[in-house]
């Protein structure tokens, strides 16, 4: 399968790697002259090359309680701080790609979504991915045109990350369905005093410029019981992409007749009226502050601080032409506009938590109660699709067009707004002491409350559709509440042979107010400031189980069953457009009611008299899972290898869908997923070490349905097959306290499917297959090479030089959210940076 990953510009990294393998099992399996891997420290000194080397055990907490990855049975990837330095990784975007079974759905700084195992994470109210800031959970909001987003936090001083793949509900709960991330900090130190501090300058070619980015940690005692830790991160990447104004009058509006409506013969030829350069750059500043206080010691105390500010000049997209069913990246990376309407956006994120442990002779007691608050402000040009709908040649208003969108919600454009906050705590009990029977309780409690608000004005339409010249204007608030009890024992019946049982029972309610105003809105008919409004709500109780046998056949090898099941709450949808009764003013809500139509009964024939109501809400999903992994090491821990293979049953899936442009969650037929997942790391003679990731993903529908407009047969959208990585890391000693460091890495994800949420052409079960959107494959590869060293009995530091995206291979990522309805001439996709090359700079001290 290895020989067989590649790319149209790079792909020998990956069959190199598998070669350079295999002649270290041939020719070096027994020795032991070399120094320790670079992926968890600094190579030990000249003196001290004739120890063993091995792969040190990463400990875990991913089970509540301290294990080592490779004695869980969970198909897990843990990253430690030593790999993420030595790797250069800035985010989790970067890191997702080089995790089997992981994916990501990248819109720019704080606009990323997790999928994990074959689970589209497009659809619904909540992550299919759960998302943890150490004991936290950080739900998505609970509405959001842009998705289940997560926050893309810096990784500086991070302890590790931990990738939990499958369902993690007995333990995590119900956002944890295809699995789950957690980001655990570097708890502060007793008695210690210790700073680091890493810049970053690069340059970005091809549109870019001069990037910097500044991180700095400081661990302060305070006495002998307590210590603080504090980790600042500043980050500035400069823009690449352009944004092309064309001149006034110089393009009519989208000919043809909405939804099939084209751009122009002459949009791309047209006369500019401005061309700026780098309109995406990014700002990123956190500050994260630790205290830890241990006034005896069996009591431990640790409030935790956060905050983080993210601005963007625009979004990291550019214009495909048209909708093609397999786009091409365009040559000229920009987004063209009618009207020069900037699109920042910007968010704020403020975290805090208290963590209270407390041992007692037999078990422990932790309470982890949480606050977060979230903020962020998205605009976007909505000009060229607002004045597409009612089908007027000329975009001006002085023409009898609808001019431009804009002013809304602090600026030109088309806003959104969503204003998450979550009050949460975990309080559990964990057993200690030894035996063979071990065990964790606890309840944990969930209030997420979500506002959403969206602003769309068109100030010069009054004349066409009446005033005030409001597109749309909407309000939406929900509450969900969750609560739930769980436990998990495990009983080792033998010293080879173990089994595990968990179980959760859980119940959440959700309410759900909205308002609507304007043109788009179920009361157009009525005039644009009256008021629609309307409430759902829903809740569901249920069990959740999770079973697992372990047989050890000796420490260093392991096979593992496990069953379990995990879920996802339900929600409500916006309401949808009603049509003008006796008229064809407006035919955006007369397309959605044909669109239904289309949907329900398969016809291109809209019948007046027929009135199909759009789903209010959708309902929970489930997900079953089995799986089969091992885990082993051989050649006195040298190598390590772990593969697992599952099946998993999907009902009721929460998908997303559009008709006729709006968008709406439904449940689609339930699907059925298999996959392979394999992870190796070895250790090469003098001083490489490599590591080998693969998944293969199969993920299919058994069962039709129309609303959802997806056969039985297809495929889930936005899903590889194939995702893989290698990473080839390198250490040499030059003396005692000198050495030379690299690493090559290139990360591999295969062609995938993507639905046309935002598109205008309905979907339905005859023409599913051709709606959809192929993303081409694609590899990133990134090359580091420095020098290292030792001061002062202590004290490290490094220089090195590194070229992230070597290949300069700019590629598409994923179709761009959209805010308000989109036709096929309007398409925009995310597109990786260019090549960017740059000196990284280290230094810490004790």
């Amino acid at each position: 399968m290895w020989a067989g990953i590649k790319s149209k510009n790079s792909g020998a990294l990956l069959l190199a790697a598998l070669c350079a393998l295999l002649q270290s099992f041939t020719a070096h399996a027994t020795d032991g002259d070399a120094t320790s891997p670079a992926a968890d420290a600094p190579p030990a000194a000249a003196t001290d090359t004739a120890a063993r080397r091995e792969l040190a055990p990463i400990v875990i907490t991913a089970t509540k309680r301290q294990t080592t990855a490779q004695s869980t049975p969970i198909s897990i990837t843990a990253v430690t701080s030593a790999e993420i330095a030595s790797r250069g990784i800035p985010n989790l975007s970067t890191l997702a790609r080089s995790v089997p079974g992981v994916a990501m759905r990248d819109s720019g700084p704080g606009e990323s979504e997790f999928e994990m195992r074959g689970l589209n994470s497009e659809g619904g109210s909540s992550s299919v991915v759960g998302f943890y800031l150490d004991e936290i959970p950080l739900s998505s909001p609970a509405f959001s045109n842009f998705g289940a987003i997560e926050l893309d936090t810096n990784l500086y001083d991070l302890a590790r990350v931990e990738v939990l793949r499958g369902p993690q509900g007995t333990l995590y709960g119900s956002s944890s369905m295809g699995g789950t991330v957690r980001l655990i900090p570097t708890p502060p130190q007793l008695n210690t005093f210790a700073a680091s501090a890493e810049e970053k300058v690069s340059d970005t070619i091809s549109g870019g410029s001069i990037n910097h980015q500044e991180n700095a940690m400081m661990n302060l005692p305070l006495g002998d019981t307590a210590a603080v830790r504090v980790v600042g991160s500043f980050t500035r990447d400069s823009g690449w992409i352009k944004r092309l104004v064309l001149a006034d009058g110089s393009v009519t509006t989208d000919p043809g007749i909405y939804p099939d409506v084209s751009r122009p013969s002459n949009f791309y030829s047209a006369p500019l009226q401005e061309a700026l350069s780098g309109v995406n750059t990014t700002l990123i500043d956190s500050i994260r502050a630790q205290l830890l206080w241990q006034p005896t010691d069996n009591l431990t105390i640790e409030p935790l601080l956060m905050y983080q500010r993210t601005e963007q000049g625009a979004p990291n997209e550019v214009d495909v032409n048209g909708m093609p069913s397999h786009p091409t990246t365009p040559a000229v990376k920009a987004h063209y506009e009618i009207y020069d309407t900037p699109e920042p956006q910007e968010g704020t994120f403020t975290f805090s938590s208290l963590k209270i442990a407390y041992q007692l002779p037999t078990f422990s007691v932790t309470s982890a109660t949480g606050f977060w608050h979230s903020n962020q402000l998205i605009r976007q040009d909505a000009t060229e699709e607002i004045n597409s709908v009612f089908g007027i040649p000329a975009n001006d208003a002085s023409a009898g067009g609808l001019g431009p969108t804009g002013p809304g919600y602090s600026g030109p454009g088309a806003s959104e707004q969503d204003t998450p906050r979550q009050l949460s705590e975990e309080f559990r009990l964990t057993s200690t002491a030894p035996g063979a029977l071990q065990w964790v309780a606890g309840y944990f409690y969930q209030d997420l409350y979500s506002q959403f608000n969206q602003y769309i004005v068109s100030p010069e339409a009054a004349p066409v559709i009446g005033a005030p010249p409001t597109d749309f204007i909407a309000f939406m608030n929900q509450v969900i509440t969750q609560n739930a009890l769980f436990g998990d024992i495990s009983w080792r019946l033998s010293p080879r042979f173990k089994v595990e049982v968990g179980l959760r029972h859980y119940h959440y309610s959700l309410s759900d107010f909205e308002t609507e105003y304007g043109a788009f809105a179920p009361n157009a008919y009525l005039g644009n400031s009256v008021p629609y409004t309307v409430a759902f709500s829903n809740s569901h109780s249920g069990f959740l189980p999770s079973f697992t046998a372990t047989y050890n056949f000796n420490s260093d090898d392991m096979i593992y069953a496990k069953a379990s099941e995990g879920f996802r709450i339900g929600g409500a949808n916006n309401p949808a457009p009603a049509a003008d009764p006796g008229t064809t003013s407006n035919p955006f809500p007369i397309a959605v009611e044909c669109g239904l139509q289309a949907k329900v009964f398969l016809t291109s024939t809209c019948n007046p008299n027929i009135y199909l109501p759009t789903p209010t809400t959708f309902a929970s999903d489930s997900l079953w899972s089995y799986e089969l992994g091992e885990k082993s090491s051989f050649f006195q821990h040298r190598v390590i290898a772990d593969v697992d293979l599952y099946w998993e049953s999907w009902h009721n899936p929460q998908v997303p869908t559009n008709i006729a442009g709006f968008n709406l969650t439904g449940n689609a037929g339930n699907a059925r997923i298999r996959g392979i997942e394999a992870q190796l790391q070895t250790l090469l003679p003098m001083g490489f070490d490599l590591a080998l990731n693969a998944a293969y993903t199969d993920a299919k529908f058994v069962v039709s349905n129309a609303i959802a407009g997806i056969p039985a047969g297809a495929g889930v959208p936005d899903i590889p097959k194939v995702t893989a990585s290698a990473v080839l890391h390198w250490n040499d000693y030059l003396r005692d306290d000198l050495y030379l460091l690299g690493s090559l890495e290139e990360d591999y994800v295969s062609e995938r499917a993507n639905e046309p949420v935002n598109g205008a052409v309905t979907p339905t079960l005859q023409n599913f297959e051709q709606l959809l959107i192929h993303v081409p494959s694609y590899s990133i590869v990134n090359l580091r090479f420095g020098v290292g060293g030792t001061r002062n009995g202590g004290d490290k530091w490094t220089a090195t030089l590194f070229v992230d995206n070597l290949m300069n291979n700019q590629v598409l990522l994923d179709p761009q959210p959209q805010q308000v309805i989109q036709t096929p001439a309007f398409t925009r996709m995310t597109i990786s940076r260019p090549l960017t090359a740059g000196l990284d700079l280290t230094y810490s001290f004790h």
